[in-house]
């Protein structure tokens, strides 16, 4: 078996792999000739911005080669994704020993009922970029880790909403091929003092289905956080941070999708966040990860039933307009009360002026405070029967290919309609623009008012109708009153604005005529 360690493993956990060595070692597991390897397909899914390979691995029971027989089989798909940051590695570690687990035919209860996806090392040029000084605070590898970002820069949990990156936009391909009722993403935390081996979290968004949410926050990440203490020893708990001024509060980050477990659940599906503590030694952090990926793939096969029932459900009130609504003016929760451990650290200085490594300490305490780890909107728009907008939108007609990208259904009106229908018009009165480049955008965001109107639907105007499945993405994407939309994101251009009052491009069609109209396709990369 030791042919068949990870660069961790072989390592006594000094070092951590790099894209090379993931490679290596996936393809020497599918040769091995272990007793359930027949279950495990490797496939490409894009290539990184320097040309790197993007694998996944499908594993199922009768194996399973590529999405339509993925989808064909009406099991439950799980995706799990790691090294998106790709110097939180415990992820691409923790995978590459589940795949060789399940090679050797563990857990293969799990396929019965779901189709496994994972992607092993969703930022290879992060994470090839190895320096001791990357997260020197945390508790090794010795070796180094990959840097936070993809070559370019760019943050790929940022990018799941503007798809500026080669890397989002084949997860974007893979998810709608696959179309995961689970999305988990696995990372490493920084920052407070706790006394937990991992931190999770749900899709934070406000605009997520109601059955969705409620499933998530009251079934199955209690049932996960049970058998995490009962099976394995590890203490988990919802994510979060210590209040800055002391120890006096616990609250969890931000409800925006543009992280990728917050835009997941806007496709109507669950999604997890893993976070390892950063303090505890390496090996341990891999190990825990390991453990939470398992038991809640565990926690999602003991539901599945009810679980592709509620993402069928979703869908549907979709389609059917029922109730469907997006929030803004969001905020946290009101707090509840609640133990949280509070841990300690002790300062290691590392040599040649790395920096500082921080070593959590055994002992931790319990302290009630105020907890806050949802979020709610104050105000909400019901969706339209349709968005609408000029097909030359500025600045460069990026805004079609983008929402062909995230699997909307977009047409195009062959024929002005004959008669103005009534439609509301988002009225600008403020326009503010960051000064600071963030993800290589200046962000926008606008202030004004709704206002009724009427007006034609002109031939070769973009229209994305309310009624499918992915509307709550195509909310998020085309509202003015969106916290996070491809106005935010400079793809909608209201630069004419200039902060005088103005109005926003893309019509609400409050009624829908007959319309002669074509789908469009996105065209081959």
């Amino acid at each position: 078996m030791q042919t068949l360690q990870t660069v961790a493993e072989k390592s006594d956990w000094q070092k951590t792999s790099l894209h090379a060595d993931v490679i290596a070692f996936l393809d020497l597991l599918l040769a091995s000739g272990l007793p359930a390897v027949d279950r495990i397909h490797m496939e490409e899914f894009g290539k990184s911005g320097e040309g790197l390979s993007m694998p996944y691995l499908i594993v199922a029971e009768p194996p399973l080669a590529d999405a339509q027989a993925v989808m064909k089989s009406g099991k439950l798909r799980l995706l799990v994704n790691a090294n998106i940051h790709a110097g939180e590695v415990e992820g691409k570690e923790a995978v590459q020993i589940l795949l060789r687990e399940f090679a050797q035919g563990k857990h293969a209860s799990l396929l019965e009922q779901a189709v496994l996806i994972f992607v092993p090392i969703y930022n290879p040029d992060g994470n090839d970029r190895i320096d001791k000084k990357h997260r020197a605070s945390q508790n090794g590898p010795q070796c180094g880790v990959g840097q936070r970002a993809n070559a370019e820069g760019l943050d790929l949990n940022r990018d799941f909403l503007k798809l500026d990156s080669n890397e989002a936009r084949a997860m974007l391909a893979l998810v709608n091929a696959m179309d995961p009722h689970l999305f988990m993403d696995l990372h490493t935390t920084n920052g407070s003092h706790h006394g937990y081996h991992l931190t999770y979290a749900p899709s934070l968004s406000t605009n997520v289905d109601e059955g969705i949410a409620g499933y998530a926050r009251k079934t199955l990440l209690p049932s996960i956080r049970k058998a995490m203490l009962a099976e394995h020893g590890f203490r988990v708990y919802d994510y979060g941070n210590f209040s800055r001024r002391g120890r006096k509060s616990w609250s969890t980050y931000d409800h925006r999708p543009r992280f990728g477990s917050n835009y997941h659940s806007l496709r109507n599906r669950f999604a997890v966040l893993s976070e390892a503590y950063s303090y505890i030694p390496y090996k341990e952090r891999v190990l825990v990860t390991r453990a939470f990926v398992l038991e809640t793939l565990e926690a999602m096969v003991a539901g599945a039933d009810e679980i592709m029932a509620l993402c069928k459900a979703a869908d549907e009130r979709c389609v059917s307009g029922d109730r469907i609504r997006l929030g803004h003016d969001t905020r946290r929760e009101d707090a509840f009360e609640d133990k949280i451990l509070v841990g300690s650290v002790r300062e290691e200085e590392l040599p040649d002026g790395i920096g500082t490594r921080l070593i959590a300490e055994a002992e931790f305490s319990e302290v009630r405070m105020p907890v806050r780890v949802a979020f709610v909107s104050a105000s909400h728009i019901a969706h339209p029967k349709a968005w609408c907008f000029p097909a030359d939108l500025p600045p460069s007609g990026g805004v079609i290919e983008n929402l062909l990208r995230h699997g909307l259904v977009v047409e195009r009106v062959l024929v002005d309609s004959k008669d103005a229908v009534s439609v509301e018009l988002f009225h600008v009165t403020r326009r503010r623009q960051s000064r600071r480049n963030y993800q290589g955008q200046h962000e926008v965001r606008l202030s004004g008012n709704m206002k009724a109107s009427r007006k034609r639907v002109m031939k070769g105007s973009i229209l994305i109708r309310a009624a499918q499945p992915l509307a709550r993405v195509a909310a998020q994407l085309l509202e003015a009153q969106s916290e996070d939309s491809l106005c935010t994101w400079n793809l909608i251009d209201t630069e004419m604005l200039d902060g005088k009052p103005g109005v926003y491009p893309v019509m609400r069609l409050l009624y829908l005529p007959k319309l002669s109209t074509e789908i469009l396709r996105l065209p081959q990369d």
